[in-house]
């Protein structure tokens, strides 16, 4: 695999747009036009494609820094459908993570899951985020809140 992190451009938009989850994983996060619309009118948002090698298998947006508080959040992941049960998420998970901390120097990065999408949770989990007891309510999709504390 040769994963790569791309910015979304007016090259690839569409593309992006295209990307889905399947039909039962619908409810457990907003599309990918949503993201991508919020990304650009809330000017602190950055989206981005999710390659292996040249083909597209999914999404991310993260932004939303903070450098009072030392912390960004990691607001969309998602790996289409079509390309799901490869090990994407679990390496391109990592990859985030470090690309996040990197561009932001970050301490902590935050994230909202649907609080039913277990497998999801799961993962976080795996990779060092915990749940705080918080509800993040400010999108279409309610999500409890998850926090990776950075070396």
């Amino acid at each position: 695999m040769d994963l790569r992190i791309r910015e979304v451009t007016t090259d690839n938009w569409r593309s992006v747009v295209a990307l889905s989850v399947s039909e039962q994983q619908n409810q457990f996060i907003e599309s990918n036009a949503f993201s991508l619309a919020e990304s650009k009118f809330e000017d602190n948002g950055i989206s981005v494609g999710l390659y292996d090698g040249e083909t597209l298998v999914g999404y991310g947006m993260y932004g939303w820094h903070s450098i009072s508080n030392q912390s960004a959040w990691l607001d969309r992941f998602m790996v289409d459908y079509h390309f799901q049960g490869n090990g994407y998420a679990k390496r391109f998970l990592p990859l985030l993570i470090q690309h996040i901390q990197g561009r932001y120097g970050c301490k902590k990065i935050y994230l909202s899951v649907h609080p039913d999408n277990k497998r999801a949770i799961k993962l976080y989990e795996d990779f060092g985020f915990h749940l705080t007891g918080e509800v993040d309510d400010a999108g279409p999709v309610v999500g409890v809140v998850m926090e990776l504390i950075l070396q």
